[in-house]
């Protein structure tokens, strides 16, 4: 059995430049800093200058999405320099949270994230916390594959839970830094699939399914150093572990040491 290993990230946030705001309505101009209206010139203070200095009020404890959430809605932080949104921090110390279900639209997030962090330091190692019940096949494995062709050493931490393909991208990290908390819970199965359609449809979508099942058993076989045999065996049904027997199957190599 692997030592339990410890592992720290020491969050230095990087600061972004402050600045003023500046608003013209009806000769009017405002200056607006982190909080809020500082002076008003050349006009009488407006309802219009009054919403702003409100929303401006508002910023400090909240970082507004956009419309669709991605990236999505994180609160902030307050710095010398003004509010910081936690997502600044977090790439600044190369940290990346998945922490829901993956689809096209968190696939994307984390791949542009891995590529940026990757321009910016290509000797710098990655970390990718999981917590994630699960997703679409197709958006884990471009997430595996943007893992495996940056130049940064990506490694993983697995908490709460990392079920079904979500431990594809576990398992996947750089081997050494492949971690789990002691109460994580991990799942593996084969890839769900459905069909629908007519009998030419299915039978192309049945054989896909096969392709994703053949595919995950050979990546996780890979993975774990288990014989494929085995690894088939295990992800006939859900098999869920403790995280010590997920380090013991070769998902993780180590464990983090906590309190209990």
């Amino acid at each position: 059995m692997a030592p339990m290993t410890t592992i720290s990230a020491p969050l230095a946030a990087r600061a972004a430049p402050s600045g003023l705001l500046s608003h013209r309505r009806n000769g009017a101009r405002a200056r607006l800093g982190p909080r809020g209206v500082k002076s008003v010139s050349h006009g009488v203070f407006s309802q219009q200058d009054e919403r702003i200095r409100c929303h401006s009020s508002l910023r400090q404890n909240t970082i507004v999405a956009s419309e669709n959430e991605n990236p999505p809605l994180m609160p902030a932080i307050m710095t010398p320099a003004g509010p910081l949104d936690l997502a600044t921090v977090l790439l600044g110390n190369r940290v990346i949270f998945i922490g829901q279900y993956i689809n096209s639209q968190v696939a994307q997030r984390v791949i542009s994230q891995l590529v940026t962090l990757a321009a910016v330091d290509e000797e710098g190692d990655i970390l990718i916390y999981l917590n994630c019940p699960g997703g679409s096949l197709y958006s884990i494995l471009a997430i595996y594959d943007c893992m495996s062709w940056i130049k940064p050493k990506v490694g993983t931490v697995g908490f709460g839970v990392v079920a079904s393909q979500a431990a594809i991208i576990l398992a996947g990290g750089e081997k050494g830094m492949r971690y789990a908390m002691p109460n994580t819970r991990v799942m593996i199965h084969q890839p769900q699939g459905g069909s629908e359609g007519n009998v030419e449809e299915v039978r192309r979508q049945v054989g896909e399914t096969i392709y994703a099942r053949d595919k995950v058993d050979k990546m996780f076989a890979a993975f774990t150093g288990q014989p494929l045999d085995m690894v088939q065996q295990w992800t006939e049904r859900d098999r869920f572990m403790s995280s010590s027997e997920a380090m013991d199957f070769g998902l993780v190599d180590a464990l983090l040491e906590t309190r209990y």
